[in-house]
């Protein structure tokens, strides 16, 4: 179970690190995607800079955390993770919702779940080895 659980963890650090990828080289389209845009070199520079270090910094804690069986470093992303889903949450209340608004909170909310499994798992390994 915890080898089937490092894997899915490490993919999905993988899959944030390659968004935060998308960001940096075409922030335009990544920030489509996101329903974001850019107002001319600010906002590009908004885009690239500060997606790409949201998503290397979820999906590097992820990988990194996969690999060594540090749960520690799966709170990172769980942290980041669940402040997103929270001002997503705060959003749809104050703003009201669009089509498909769900479907990004049920994957920061999943991710939140993943992470903290994983952050406990691997610290129990770690006390019942010491």
């Amino acid at each position: 179970m915890q080898m089937v659980l490092r894997v899915i963890i490490g993919l999905l650090g993988v899959l944030f690190i390659a968004i935060g990828f998308g960001f940096l080289t075409n922030p335009v389209l990544m920030g489509t995607n996101f329903g974001l845009s850019a107002n001319g070199p600010q906002g590009l520079a908004s885009l690239r800079g500060d997606m790409t270090a949201f998503f290397w910094m979820s999906g590097g804690a992820f990988v990194v955390g996969a690999w060594y069986k540090n749960g520690l470093l799966l709170h990172i992303t769980a942290i980041l993770m669940a402040i997103v889903f929270s001002a997503r949450a705060l959003s749809a209340a104050l703003d009201g919702t669009y089509d498909g608004w769900y479907e990004p909170m049920v994957i920061e909310a999943v991710t939140v779940i993943i992470a903290l499994i994983g952050a406990k798992m691997f610290t129990q390994e770690t006390n019942a080895s010491q």
